[in-house]
């Protein structure tokens, strides 16, 4: 029986470790202290309130400025450009782009549009995921857009009609035109905006054909007043974020407008509700929703008395607060005013909740921290860190040796020196298979036997012109020697080109692209790494030649096909290669060399993937053995320098 490693008492597993340090830290924790601290923290849980009520506030101007403000601004943008002045069609590309602009800029937009004192109307509108317009254009797959252009026809009668815009903004199809009643001068915005000597914004109200439920900032045209550039804020955006805001679990939020009509609730249902009923007027009462909201009544008591700030009331012995803030920042919404009420239930449990939590981890860090630091941290995190960086290492097939190590924790000795062990297999592994098979197999962890695709690739097939002959006249020492070195340069070569050796077979090497690793332009990676090669060779052998040793003249032959790749062979015994008559092509190519008097032979198919990108001789076509048809075969040579 082996001898066990001796060990120090401290190496136990990393659960009784971790174990000890708690219990030390959960003892060192006394209860007078926090008891102590929990009654001083209490009464901040109540200003807590007072912290997300104005957080609540600054986030519902800063979502409401983005609402109003960016559309307001493309508006007044609108209303200063020459293009958007003419009556449509005039300009009509210069309006759509701008428009398609405005659109993609703009969350939350409904529509932009403009109005003409002669009665013709222009109105883009979005037809992406959700927005109220699909159902009613039924639009075709890949519209992102609509146009809709109003303008009398040969008679003089208005007629409607729609154009599909395409993601980039461009028109893809039409909708043939159809009469229309639909006159932009009866409209609210338009009649508001012509009077008015600056930005308008009208009550909330259903849109006519989509049922959106809107507000409308409009402005007339800076030179011609008669013509009033205008943009729909949906106001269901607003009332989705006022849902995702809500301060605490049983939280509500409105919107008022200046007469103290609700317009906005953050419950989507009781929302759902106002759409229905502004086919009509609000009610000024809100009887219709106090039904289902118990704080709405007094929400809309303290409006009138508050108007703005906090405030608090009472349902049922529970106390509720309120904030008001009234909307100041933008001109067109003044005398607005956004409401929220929560239950101060809902800060309090919350609030002591993380007070516990905070006032644990406190005392733990301070009654423990110079434990944690020392047993923790160097005997976890370095630990862990420093194997983890070795197996990354590792995963990139980078297999220097580490210093040594050692840990008080038995399971990370036990990791440290399986990764050992794998470091060690996966470096002679890397010797006898092409590195980024072997990069493949430790990323994904299999390696099957039966894994072999029908795939497009490029070989090279490369072999020393009389080397039995330098076998004979040399020491096999000096010949291994000599073999190194010359496959050191063909490996290089090869790998700088993107291309994995697959096998030495004597003096020759085997090499291929697009497999493992996929390579778009294998071919012409090929022939770049075939002139590398004889360049390579070249300085190689001058090399040789002034050292009074041998030189090895190559000949290369590289041809493009479909071949079979993957793992060939028995079960204990596997190969990665490559079967198909691409590869014997290939290796016939490279012998041809010998019989042209040429350096570089590549075949027709190679030629055709490569275009114009390198200098081909033509040499017409010859018959290969194991081939009935064939081959047609182009010497590669260096540029013209």
């Amino acid at each position: 029986m082996s001898e066990q490693p001796s060990r120090s008492i401290w190496t136990r597993p990393l659960r009784i470790h971790i174990g000890l340090v708690l219990v030390g830290i959960l003892v060192a924790t006394t209860v007078p202290d926090l008891w102590i601290s929990y009654n001083r923290g209490h009464q901040a849980a109540y200003e807590a309130i007072d912290l997300e009520m104005e957080s609540l506030a600054e986030r519902l101007i800063d979502r409401y400025q983005i609402a109003f403000s960016d559309k307001l601004a493309m508006v007044q943008v609108g209303a200063a450009l020459d293009a958007m002045r003419s009556s449509p069609p005039a300009d009509l590309d210069a309006k759509r782009r701008f428009m398609f602009e405005v659109l993609e800029l703009a969350p939350g937009l409904e529509g932009l549009f403009a109005g003409y004192p002669d009665g013709r109307f222009l109105r883009i509108v979005g037809l992406r995921e959700g927005s109220p317009w699909i159902d009613d254009l039924d639009p075709p797959d890949g519209s992102a857009a609509a146009i809709e252009m109003i303008i009398p026809d040969a008679g003089g009668r208005p007629t409607v009609r729609w154009t599909y815009l395409d993601a980039n903004g461009e028109p893809m199809s039409f909708l043939p035109a159809r009469p229309t009643t639909f006159d932009p001068r009866t409209r609210p915005w338009y009649a508001e905006a012509v009077e008015s000597e600056g930005p308008i914004a009208t009550a909330p109200y259903l849109m006519p054909l989509s049922d959106a439920y809107v507000k409308t900032v409009a402005d007339r045209h800076r030179e011609d007043p008669g013509v009033v550039i205008a943009a729909d804020v949906l106001l269901s955006s607003v009332a989705k974020f006022l849902a995702d805001e809500r301060i605490s679990p049983n939280a509500e939020t409105y919107v008022f407008d200046d007469e103290g009509r609700l317009i906005v609730h953050s419950d989507q249902a009781l929302m759902a509700e106002l759409v229905e009923t502004a086919k009509g007027e609000l009610p000024d009462d809100h009887a219709y929703l106090e039904e289902h909201d118990p704080f709405l009544q007094d929400v809309v008591r303290l409006l009138g008395e508050v108007g703005s700030g906090e405030a608090h009331f009472e349902i049922a012995g529970e106390t509720f607060e309120v904030l008001f803030v009234p909307v100041d920042f933008l001109s067109v919404l003044n005398g607005y005013t956004f409401a929220a009420v929560a239950p101060r239930a809902d800060f309090t449990v919350q609030v002591e909740a993380e007070l516990r939590r905070g006032l644990m981890l406190t005392l733990v860090i301070l009654a423990a921290g110079i434990i944690v630091s020392i047993f923790v941290s160097r005997m976890i995190s370095g630990s862990l860190a420093r194997l983890s960086g070795e197996a990354l290492r590792l995963k990139e097939l980078e297999f220097s040796e580490p210093a040594p190590f050692n840990s008080r924790i038995s399971e990370i000795n036990n990791l440290a020196a399986a990764i050992a062990a794998a470091r060690t297999a996966i470096r002679s592994f890397a010797h006898y298979v092409p590195r980024e098979l072997v990069k493949r197999i430790v990323e994904s962890g299999l390696f099957d036997r039966k894994a072999a695709a029908r795939e497009t690739v490029t070989v090279m097939f490369t072999d020393i012109k009389d080397f039995t002959t330098i076998s004979e006249n040399n020491e096999p020492e000096a010949v291994v020697a000599l073999l190194s070195d010359y496959f050191e340069l063909m490996n290089k070569g090869v790998e700088d080109n993107g291309g994995t050796i697959i096998q030495f077979i004597g003096d020759a090497v085997y090499a291929m692209w697009n497999a493992p690793v996929a390579d778009p332009d294998h071919a012409a990676n090929a022939c770049r790494c075939a002139l590398d090669l004889e360049r390579a060779i070249h300085v190689f052998n001058a090399a040789q030649r002034a050292a009074g040793r041998p030189e090895l003249v190559t000949r290369i032959g590289v041809h493009t096909g479909p071949a079979v790749v993957g793992n060939v062979g028995a079960e204990d015994r596997l190969q990665y290669t490559a079967i198909g008559d691409t590869i014997n092509v290939a290796a016939r190519l490279e012998g041809l060399n010998k019989e042209y008097g040429t350096t570089i032979l590549v075949s027709r198919e190679t030629r055709e993937r490569c275009g114009d990108r390198f200098v081909f001789a033509d040499h017409g076509g010859t018959r290969v053995k194991g081939r009935a048809v064939p081959v047609e075969i182009y010497e590669l040579r260096p540029a013209a320098a």
